[in-house]
């Protein structure tokens, strides 16, 4: 889409949101629809075809029953600090992703509650990004009918992350409070793992991962087979890598309160700062900084999503005496 029809549409959802507080933009190869009201999200759903776009304002939206499109959805963010001017977007209750929904795509919106792929069902090239899910996140089978190709990135996660029905997938640049089930020859690269117990694991029932350049708060890390852990900074001395481990480059024993400028206890808070104290101290295997600011996809301050970012909006209560409604707007543009 051209940036300038991008930029419009923003311009058109966050003035109508003042008289209709929940608007959504259906962008298709053949147009532009807005939709409105308690029911938007549910309606743009049905109107959108494969490929289409939906833009979300900041308020709450009630989903359709599920998603079974191939569609963008993206909101305005869930940092309150980066959404000032629009407001937090919600999704209240659970997105659930059937069999079609190849190539979904999820950005800027906070989930009240779980992220969940239907049992047994394949749904491939999803990218869940710059997201908040509260409740789980589950992808349930027994691999005879696998999802391929799962991206999430830079998300804060709130509930456990269940992905035994998942294959190459990519978890990385995330905050996660809880614990990682049944994950299997992936990608885990540049979380924080502020789950910490000694007693359970944090990684549960994972085997032949590729665990690096992450931050662990407990030492149970991994009960599994076979994982490689390399360039993770880890609070225990001791850390328990599971049977069969391949560990090299690891920073253990860093006290918890000597890595991130300001983090305490184990629960995530927007008021931390998840930033490293030394940076230049904990380098990952590809000479970036260890955790969620480092890699190849750094965290993004606000979690701001890609589409133009409005930083700041005035309306005028009233038109003047010449019928004029007075209307500012400062807006900036994302790359990413």
């Amino acid at each position: 889409m051209k940036k300038q029809t991008l930029l419009t549409l923003m311009v058109a959802i966050a003035t109508s949101v003042t008289i209709n507080a929940q608007t959504i933009a259906l962008q298709s190869s053949t147009g532009s629809q807005l939709f409105k009201g308690q029911t938007a999200l549910a309606d743009a759903y049905t109107a959108a075809s494969n490929a289409d776009t939906l833009y979300l304002s900041g308020h709450t939206f009630a989903p359709p029953s599920a998603f079974d499109k191939q569609l963008t959805v993206i909101g305005a963010g869930h940092y309150v600090d980066s959404t000032l001017a629009t407001g937090k977007t919600f999704i209240s209750g659970s997105v659930i992703l059937f069999e079609n929904a190849d190539g979904f795509y999820l950005e800027g919106v906070e989930i009240t509650g779980g992220l969940y792929f239907t049992s047994n069902a394949s749904v491939n090239n999803v990218v869940i990004k710059r997201c908040k899910v509260n409740s789980t996140v589950t992808i349930s089978g027994d691999l005879s009918n696998p999802t391929t190709n799962l991206s999430l990135v830079g998300n804060v996660f709130i509930g456990r992350i269940d992905i035994d029905n998942a294959t190459n997938v990519l978890l990385s640049n995330n905050i996660i409070a809880n614990r990682l089930f049944n994950s299997n020859s992936n990608q885990i690269s540049n979380n924080i793992f502020l789950y910490s117990s000694y007693s359970s694991y944090c990684i549960y029932g994972g085997n032949n991962n590729y665990i690096n350049n992450n931050v662990f708060l407990t030492g149970y890390i991994n009960d599994g087979n076979g994982n490689t852990f390399r360039n993770n900074v880890i609070v225990s001395s001791t850390p328990g890598y599971g049977a069969t481990p391949t560990a090299s480059g690891n920073y253990i024993g860093i006290a918890q309160a000597d890595i991130f400028v300001n983090q305490t206890g184990t629960a995530f808070n927007y008021a931390h700062d998840y930033h490293l104290q030394n940076p230049e101290t904990y380098l990952g295997i590809d000479g970036t900084q260890v955790g969620i600011y480092g890699g190849t996809f750094p965290y993004k301050e606000g979690a701001v999503p890609l589409n133009p970012h409005i930083q700041l909006k005035n309306i005028a209560p009233t038109t003047d005496a010449n019928g004029n409604l007075q209307i500012e707007f400062q807006v900036e543009a994302q790359e990413d």
